[in-house]
C-alpha cells in the first residue's frame, strides 16, 4: 500500500541567484527576501519606492528584481524544479504502471475514511501536530475507519494582496507547501509515522484548477517570463482600457460585466463563447480584470483572466503549449503521492471543464494563416452535425477537463497511488468520468437526493437517480460517498431530473433559504434539525438526542450502506449544528468543531458550532453514544466487504421509502432500507434470489423471510441495515 518512492522531508524550493544590482537594490532585495507572505503588501510598497527613485534617475521603472525573486520562492511553479528532479533521470518513474487498475486493493484496505477539513476543526495548536498528540489515530481503527483524508492543506491565498481575500474552508490554495495554520513538515511526518503504525491510510487533494490569487498569478501579471501561460489570462492593450472598470490598485480584481465582455469580444480580444459558459451545472464564473500592474520590463498592463466561483480564484490554463500548469500538477503529484506517500489523491478540475472554444464557433480552415486561425471569431461557418452539437452531457464540451483528469490519474498511478475525482458533476457524466483512468469519482446522487427526501418526504427523485445510474452501467464500488470541502448541500445534480429546478426551489423554501440558490449551507445535523422543526439550541438538548441520532444516521446511511468509499467528517460524528448567529460573511454551517477533545479548542474568529452529540473523546468513553452506534455499522461494513459490492436492485414502496440491495463479494446481500417520511411505514423488498436468513446488523435480531420477499417496518425518518445470508457468490459478485 505504500508508494515506491522513499518518504523524505519536504525540500524547500531552490533559491535563484540574485542579479548584480546597485547598492540600493542589493539592500532592498535582502530585506524583501526576509519577508513573509503577510508582509507582501509592504514589499510592494517598498518596490514602488524603488521605482520612484529609478524614475527620478531617468531609469525605466520596473518591478524590483529582488521582490520578484522572493515571489518565485513562494510560488508553486518555483518549487517544481526541485520536486521533479526527485524523479527525472531516476528509476522511480518505472516502479508502477500508469495504466494500473487496483481499485479492489484499496476497497479492501481502506473502505471508510475520516474526512477532515483542517480549517474547520479546532485543537488548540496546528492540525498535524494536534492530530499526532491526540487519541484520534487509535480511535480510527477501533471505530472502523481505515483512512484519514485531510484537505485542503496547501497554503491559502488569504494572506496575499491588499484586499480582504478570505475564502471559507481554505479552498483558495496558492502553494504546494503546507499552510502554517495546519502545521510544519515535521509535524506531518511525525503524525504520518504514527498513523502508519495503526495501519491507517492517508489521503488529500492536489491544488485545484481554480487556485487562490497568490505568487504565481502575481508573477504572471508582472510578466516574469517563466510564468507566461500559467493562468488563462491575457493582456489588454491600453487603447482598450476604456471598456474596463476602474480599480483601486494592482490587485483590486473585479469581474467584468456582460457589456464589457461583449465589447472585448467585438474588438477581437476575447472569444465570443467558451463551452463552459453553456453548461448549466458549471460553477459560476467568467472573465475578471486586474488593476494596472507594473511588469518586470517596466510596462504597465491590465489583464483579463478566467475565474471560477469568485474573481479571487483564477483558473490555470491546462492546454497552454508551455505546459506550465501541467508542471505544477506533476510536481504536486510527486510531492503528495511520491514523497509524502499519500494513498489517495483528490482532484478538483471542474474549472477546466469546457474551458475551450466550442467546435461550432471555430472558424479556422486549412488554408488560413496560423495567426488568422488563432484570432477569436464569431463566424457563422457551419459546424459539426446536429448529433455532435453542444449538449450538457457532450464529452467534447468538457475539453480539456477530462483529458487533464485522465493524465493526472495516470501520473498518480505511476507513483503508486489512487486517484479520486472530487468535484460535483452531473450524474449524467459519472460514467464518462469513470471511463478515464481515475479510480473513484464523487457520488453526486445520494447527498442532494437524500437531503431533498428528508426535507420533502419524497424519495422518488432518489429512487429515479439510483435506477438511472444502474441503467447507465455505473459501477457503484468506484463511487466516493460523502467527501466535502465545506459543509453544504449542492443541489445541482438534481437538475438532471425533469422538474429538477422546481425541486431545488422547493427544497430551498422548506429550508427557509433563497429559492434561487443551488446551495444550502448546512451540516448533516443541521439538516436533520430542519426536518424535525428544531432550532440549534433545542436540537442540542438531551430530550432531542434520540430523534437527532436516528435522523442523522438516516442521512449517513447512504454512505455507509452502499458500495464504494465512505467518508465521515468530525462534523458528522459530533452532530455539529448550524450557527444560530453566524458572523457576517460566514455561512451558518461553518462553525468550528473540536478535532478530538473539546477542551483542546480555542475560541477564535470563527465561533464553535453547537454539538448535538458531543466531542469525539467524550462520546468514545460512552458506550451508548452516537459514535459507538456509527462505529458498529462501519465495522460491519468493513467485515462484510460492502465497499467492493455491487448494487443489484432499487426498491420503492410507500411515499418516502426506498431500498437498495447490494450483492456482497463473499455471498449474500446487504439491504439498506430507508423511510424519509414523518410516519411509520412498511417496505416490502422482493429479492432476485432466495436467501437463508436475514439479520438486523445493529441489534443482531433475526428477521422473517418469506420466499423472495423481506418486509421491514420502519419508523419515521429511520434507516435499517439488513444482512441477507445467501449462497456463495458468482464471479461477478452476485448470488446465483
Amino acid at each position: 500500500m505504500s508508494c515506491a518512492a522513499q518518504r523524505r522531508p519536504f525540500l524547500a524550493a531552490s533559491v535563484l541567484p540574485l542579479r548584480l544590482l546597485a547598492l540600493f537594490f542589493c539592500v532592498l532585495a535582502l530585506l524583501l527576501c526576509a519577508c513573509t507572505p503577510r508582509q507582501e503588501g509592504a514589499a510592494r510598497r517598498a518596490s514602488g519606492a524603488a521605482q520612484a527613485v529609478s524614475a527620478s534617475n531617468g531609469v525605466l521603472p520596473r518591478a524590483d528584481p529582488g521582490y520578484l525573486q522572493w515571489l518565485e520562492r513562494q510560488s508553486m511553479l518555483g518549487s517544481t524544479q526541485e520536486l521533479t528532479a526527485q524523479v527525472s533521470g531516476t528509476e522511480r518513474i518505472w516502479r508502477n504502471s500508469a495504466a494500473a487498475r487496483r481499485v479492489p486493493l484499496l476497497l479492501s484496505a481502506a473502505p471508510t475514511w475520516l474526512d477532515v477539513n483542517p480549517h474547520t476543526v479546532t485543537a488548540g495548536q496546528p492540525f498535524w501536530k494536534a492530530l499526532g498528540l491526540s487519541g484520534l489515530p487509535e480511535f480510527l481503527g477501533q471505530a472502523g475507519l481505515n483512512g484519514l483524508f485531510a484537505a485542503p492543506t496547501g497554503e491559502k491565498g488569504d494572506i496575499w494582496g491588499s484586499q480582504k481575500m478570505s475564502t471559507p474552508g481554505g479552498v483558495n490554495v496558492t502553494a504546494l507547501r503546507l499552510d502554517p495554520a495546519v502545521g510544519t513538515e515535521e509535524d506531518f511526518e511525525n503524525t504520518a509515522s504514527r498513523l502508519e503504525k495503526q495501519d491507517i491510510q492517508m489521503g488529500g487533494e492536489l491544488p485545484p484548477a481554480a487556485t487562490g490569487l497568490g505568487p504565481d498569478f502575481i508573477l504572471q501579471a508582472r510578466r516574469a517570463s517563466r510564468f507566461d501561460g500559467l493562468y488563462a489570462m491575457m493582456a489588454v492593450p491600453q487603447k482598450d482600457w476604456d471598456a474596463l472598470p476602474v480599480t483601486g490598485d494592482e490587485w483590486d480584481c473585479l469581474p467584468l460585466r456582460p457589456q464589457a465582455v461583449q465589447t472585448l469580444v467585438q474588438r477581437g480580444l476575447l472569444p465570443a463563447d467558451l463551452s463552459r459558459d453553456t453548461l448549466p451545472w458549471a460553477t459560476p464564473g467568467g472573465w475578471a480584470v486586474t488593476g494596472e500592474v507594473r511588469g518586470a520590463d517596466g510596462q504597465i498592463r491590465r489583464w483579463v483572466y478566467r475565474y471560477s466561483g469568485n474573481a479571487l480564484r483564477p483558473v490555470l490554463l491546462w492546454q497552454d503549449p508551455s505546459g506550465q500548469a501541467r508542471r505544477i500538477f506533476s510536481a504536486a503529484v510527486i510531492r503528495h503521492t511520491g514523497l509524502q506517500q499519500h494513498t489517495l489523491a483528490g482532484l478538483r478540475l471542474e474549472a477546466l471543464m469546457g474551458l475551450d472554444v466550442p467546435a461550432a464557433q471555430a472558424s479556422a480552415t486549412p488554408g488560413q494563416e496560423m495567426g488568422q486561425a488563432m484570432k477569436p471569431s464569431v463566424s457563422k461557418t457551419k459546424g459539426p452535425s446536429a448529433s455532435r452539437q453542444a449538449d450538457a452531457s457532450s464529452l467534447a464540451e468538457l475539453t480539456p477537463g477530462l483529458e487533464a483528469l485522465d493524465a493526472l490519474s495516470r501520473e498518480i498511478h505511476r507513483y503508486g497511488g489512487w486517484a479520486m475525482q472530487d468535484d460535483v458533476l452531473p450524474p449524467s457524466l459519472t460514467k464518462a468520468v469513470l471511463d478515464t483512468a481515475v479510480d473513484f469519482t464523487r457520488d453526486v446522487i445520494t447527498e442532494p437526493a437524500a437531503a431533498y427526501a428528508l426535507l420533502s418526504g419524497d424519495a422518488a427523485p432518489l429512487t429515479r437517480l439510483l435506477r438511472a445510474s444502474l441503467e447507465q452501467g455505473v459501477d457503484h464500488s468506484r463511487l466516493a460517498r460523502g467527501q466535502k470541502d465545506v459543509q453544504r448541500v449542492d443541489w445541482r445534480p438534481l437538475l438532471d431530473l425533469p422538474q429538477g429546478r422546481d425541486m431545488v426551489r422547493r427544497a430551498q423554501q422548506l429550508a427557509k433559504a433563497s429559492p434561487e440558490d443551488t446551495t444550502l449551507w448546512t451540516t448533516q445535523a443541521g439538516l436533520a434539525a430542519l426536518a424535525l422543526g428544531l432550532d440549534a439550541t433545542t436540537a442540542a438538548k438531551p430530550a432531542q438526542t434520540a430523534a437527532m441520532r436516528q435522523t442523522v444516521l438516516l442521512l449517513l446511511s447512504f454512505r455507509i450502506g452502499l458500495p464504494g468509499l465512505a467518508f465521515m467528517s468530525p462534523q458528522d460524528m459530533t452532530g455539529a449544528l448550524n450557527l444560530p448567529q453566524p458572523p457576517a460573511g460566514l455561512p451558518a454551517s461553518m462553525g468550528n468543531v473540536p478535532l478530538w477533545e473539546e477542551r483542546m479548542g480555542l475560541v477564535g474568529s470563527v465561533p464553535p458550532a453547537p454539538l448535538a452529540f458531543g466531542a469525539l473523546d467524550r462520546q468514545w468513553a460512552d458506550k451508548q453514544s452516537f459514535v459507538h452506534e456509527l462505529a458498529a455499522l462501519l465495522r460491519a461494513r468493513r467485515d462484510a466487504g460492502l465497499a467492493s459490492g455491487r448494487v443489484v436492485a432499487i426498491f420503492s414502496g410507500p411515499a418516502g421509502c426506498v431500498g437498495v440491495l447490494s450483492a456482497l463479494p463473499g455471498g449474500g446481500y446487504w439491504l439498506l432500507a430507508a423511510n424519509f417520511s414523518s410516519k411509520s411505514q412498511r417496505l416490502a423488498c422482493t429479492l432476485p434470489a432466495p436467501v437463508r436468513g436475514a439479520r438486523n446488523i445493529l441489534n443482531g435480531q433475526n428477521l422473517p423471510v418469506q420466499g423472495h420477499t423481506v418486509e421491514l417496518d420502519l419508523d419515521a425518518r429511520q434507516s435499517r441495515h439488513v444482512l441477507l445470508v445467501g449462497q456463495a457468490a458468482t464471479s461477478e459478485g452476485a448470488n446465483p
